[in-house]
């Protein structure tokens, strides 16, 4: 009988956690974990990101609850609670001994005081880490394999870029407003309106009023800057996640006023259009879970300190990609359009040839997109050329729905741009279903892939039951007979 300490290690990764919606007295819940050599108990944290209520106020409450299982009655253990920061360096960390029953726990209410700057310092990446260890009995210690969970708060954060034609003409309280289509929310927008009032205590106050897509939606962050002449002056950045009574930063005023704009109309207006630039970021109030082995993310080793450092610095200076997303949503220099059924979109020559070879042949060979600086792509929607190009510049997707994937996987395809295609299949290959199986496979089928193909044939024939009963299958037979029928062969011959 193997007699030795066992000791469990559970890391939990909170990503976004700025972000997180919690006020005083509210509960984030980490995923249930099962440690080995625990008699088959179920346990999970509790984080209060605000604080528990009363005296903790302002503190990060932490504690270990006992789930519901089939274990003992009663279970002894002894267990050290920590919060690392991202080099792997412990911040806090406190030793229990404690007896639970089923929904048992053990809190402590003023584990870690936060506030902004130690965050940030310590945070990096947003990405706060806890540790919980659990080992029973004495003498040599045997680690067993430890377990990661991760836990991301929803985020969306929205660039625009707010101009003002004829702004020396703007009446009192009167608002020009513009609109961006959200990424996550189908058919709503994020909302800018810019006016200056007469009746508050600096005459001319310029406000800018930010709405978001949803009501569920809360402006946790926005930056403000002015645009001038291809250069971006700093205005005003306004975040609310640190503070301990959150304010409400959706109407917040300019650091300048309507006359010292005009005054400075040669520095700050261009033909007398005033540009803004404003980057808002939105807690969605989604909340989504990960569970994986360490082994598998970690390979049983801590991080190299070393290594984390250097990541600390570099994550502070803007990456060539976070640059290169910066040269497209100020659309400086732009020298080509891509145009669609009901919009424009303005984008760089060298960024599109270097991207896409099709692109780089419409653009170098003597085809009319060369000679008229202009690309139809009225086979694509407005958010996917949006997305499309926000790939293009900075290697990145926001938040990916399927029917975003199969758009873009399209895009991806008649563009030749491999890994923008390989990004969508991966997507969709997860969220594969019984119910949108048809339809991937006849989007694979249409361009070839196949690879893609099989992936999906194999998952039909291992669901074949839901799959071939479901309305979507019919409809698939209705659409493409001779598909569906082979596919449904496949059966039979394997």
């Amino acid at each position: 009988m193997d007699r030795r300490k066992k000791e469990v290690t559970f890391l939990w990764y909170i990503e976004n956690y700025s972000f997180c919606r919690h006020e005083t007295g509210d509960k984030l819940f980490s995923p249930t974990f099962e440690p080995e050599g625990l008699e088959g108990t179920s346990w999970f944290l509790r984080l209060f990101p605000r604080g528990a209520r009363g005296e903790y106020k302002g503190f990060i409450s932490l504690d270990l609850r006992r789930g519901t299982d089939n274990g003992p009655a009663c279970v002894s253990v002894k267990f050290e609670l920590s919060i690392l920061a991202e080099d792997g360096s412990v911040l806090s960390s406190k030793e229990y001994d404690h007896s639970f029953s089923e929904l048992n726990w053990h809190r402590s209410g003023d584990f870690l005081k936060m506030d902004g700057s130690l965050y940030l310092r310590n945070f990096p990446r947003d990405v706060l880490t806890v540790r919980c260890k659990m080992w029973r009995g004495d003498g040599e210690v045997h680690r067993v394999a430890p377990i990661c969970v991760r836990t991301c708060i929803g985020v969306e954060t929205v660039s625009l870029r707010h101009e003002v034609d004829n702004f020396s003409t703007l009446k009192p309280n009167q608002k020009h407003t513009i609109q961006i289509p959200s990424s996550l929310k189908k058919e709503r927008y994020v909302t800018s309106s810019l006016y200056f009032t007469v009746d508050s205590c600096r005459d001319g106050e310029m406000m800018v009023e930010i709405t978001a897509p949803a009501d569920s939606y809360i402006l946790r962050k926005r930056s403000i800057s002015l645009y001038q002449f291809y250069r971006i002056t700093w205005c005003r950045e306004d975040d609310n996640r640190f503070a301990v009574e959150r304010k409400d930063i959706r109407k917040l005023p300019l650091s300048l006023t309507r006359q010292e704009i005009l005054n400075k109309k040669g520095k700050y207006l261009q033909c007398d259009r005033l540009t803004l630039l404003c980057e808002c970021s939105f807690s969605t109030g989604y909340v989504y879970e990960y569970s994986k082995q360490a082994e598998k993310q970690r390979n049983n080793q801590e991080p190299s300190k070393n290594i984390s450092k250097v990541n600390f610095v570099t994550s502070t200076y803007p990456s060539a990609l976070e640059d290169m997303k910066s040269l497209y949503l100020n659309k400086c220099f732009t020298d080509v359009e891509l145009k669609t059924e009901t919009k424009s979109f303005t984008a760089h020559k060298m960024v599109l040839c270097a991207r896409s070879p099709v692109f780089h042949r419409m653009l170098t060979i003597n085809m009319k997109e060369r000679n008229t600086d202009c690309i139809e792509v009225d086979d694509l929607g407005d958010d996917v050329v949006q997305q499309l190009l926000l790939f293009l510049y900075s290697d990145t997707v926001q938040s990916l729905e399927w029917a975003m994937a199969t758009g873009l996987y399209y895009a991806a395809d008649k563009y030749e741009i491999g890994r923008l295609k390989a990004v969508c299949s991966s997507f969709l290959v997860e969220h594969l279903s019984p119910t949108n199986a048809g339809e991937l496979l006849l989007l694979a089928d249409t361009h070839s892939d196949a690879d893609l193909k099989g992936v999906v044939e194999d998952f039909i024939l291992d669901h074949d039951k839901e799959v071939f009963f479901s309305k979507e299958w019919e409809m698939l037979w209705k659409m493409n007979p001779v598909l569906a029928g082979e596919t449904m062969l496949l059966k039979y011959k394997r």
